[in-house]
């Protein structure tokens, strides 16, 4: 999923094994993924895909308390949060990573510099299985990573 932002220009969805790196996209800049020979289209990640981002600043390294490589799992901010976050320019915004260790924050991609590196290693995929129970079908997701 892409973020409402990128909505209107042209996408893709990632494969595992993508090169990606952060980019200003459209006439509102938003801060998106795009592959090295294709700037102009968005690559939309699933929530839950695996990534190793590479190429952090310094600066953002010590307050976001990573290294310069690091493990990140692609998450989506909820409505709710964006409610709080109305009036903010980031609350416009949903799409980020959670840093693989402890006490990291959500991080939106629009507090990421362009150029940052990003390797797609892991995407989770959604099957929908309907299960039978007390005569009323509900629909259950299972998450398999490709």
């Amino acid at each position: 999923m892409c973020d409402y932002s990128l909505e209107s220009f042209a996408r893709r969805d990632a494969k595992s094994g993508d090169q990606l790196r952060t980019e200003k996209i459209g006439s509102y800049r938003s801060v998106g993924l795009v592959a090295p020979d294709a700037p102009q289209t968005a690559v939309c990640l699933r929530p839950g895909t695996k990534l190793i981002v590479s190429g952090i600043p310094v600066l953002l390294q010590k307050a976001w308390n990573v290294e310069a490589v690091v493990v990140a799992t692609f998450e989506q901010r909820g409505a709710a949060a964006r409610l709080m976050r109305l009036l903010s320019r980031a609350g416009r915004y949903r799409d980020g990573v959670r840093f693989d260790a402890e006490d990291h924050p959500f991080v939106l991609f629009q507090e990421f510099p362009v150029s940052v590196g990003l390797s797609v290693e892991m995407i989770p995929v959604v099957s929908e299985v309907a299960v039978q129970d007390d005569e009323k079908v509900r629909w259950e997701r299972e998450w398999i990573f490709e």
